[in-house]
């Protein structure tokens, strides 16, 4: 009779050890790219879906630059206030034209679902709620919480520049800048929607020497908000030397 050629149970528990080591050291970098790839996707089809509604209001109401949305502009005199002027702009040129399950408001009649803590990149609490700040909200139906607020840098408003922060996943964490809230512009001035910051070289994007750059790690609401810019740039892939996952 031939002789049976198996493996003995040492061999067997020497075998499942090594795929265990090897399983051990690969599995995290599996779950950290794909949990990339995932965030990637996401900010891409938000991007994606708030340029075709933006595409659409142009349609009916022209380009950009002829847009009425500039609160308390000495220029023109207009003394419209910064939330009635956020909830005109928001019932105009977005709201119409998307998929709105759950319409926030402003001031304190806004939505409690909308009012949860945001982060900065390092760990500062935002607490960026409606009733307290300046802007307005609305939930898309894949989840996606939109916020629009002015940006002031001008002083008077006159650049016309509304800055829009996307939680590309609503109220599930981490809820923090640059991980899963990304920052894009629309401005009257250059009458471009983008991603904020985009136009710059990628070493500007990256660059931690200013609270902009997605390196920065700061407390404020502006840090590191180049980073959804960097994403694009990059061709919509979270690539290794990305600061913040």
């Amino acid at each position: 009779m031939g002789k049976k050629i198996g493996f003995t149970m040492a061999e067997i528990l020497i075998t499942l050890g090594i795929i265990g080591v090897v399983a051990a050291l690969t599995m995290p970098a599996l779950i950290a790219n794909h949990r990339k790839v995932v965030i990637a996707t996401q900010l891409k089809k938000a991007y994606t879906t708030l340029a075709q509604a933006f595409t659409m209001a142009q349609k009916d109401y022209g380009d950009i630059a002829e847009w009425n949305f500039k609160p308390q502009n000495p220029q023109n005199s207009d003394s419209t206030s910064i939330r009635d002027a956020l909830y005109a702009f928001a019932h105009t040129y977005l709201i119409p034209y998307l998929s709105v399950i759950t319409d926030c408001g402003t001031g304190s009649g806004a939505t409690a679902e909308c009012t949860y803590t945001w982060y900065a990149t390092d760990g500062t609490a935002l607490n960026w709620s409606p009733a307290s700040n300046n802007n307005y909200r609305f939930i898309l139906n894949n989840s996606i919480l939109i916020t629009l607020l002015y940006d002031n840098y001008q002083g008077d408003y006159s650049g016309g520049s509304i800055l829009i922060y996307v939680d590309i996943n609503g109220k599930q964490k981490p809820n923090t800048l640059s991980k899963d809230i990304f920052v894009m512009n629309i401005k009257s001035s250059t009458a471009k929607f983008e991603m904020y910051g985009a136009g710059n070289s990628r070493d500007r994007l990256m660059d931690g020497a200013i609270s902009w750059g997605c390196a920065y790690k700061g407390p404020n609401s502006n840090s590191s908000i180049y980073c959804g810019a960097l994403i694009q740039q990059d061709g919509w892939q979270i690539l290794d030397d990305y600061p913040w996952l």
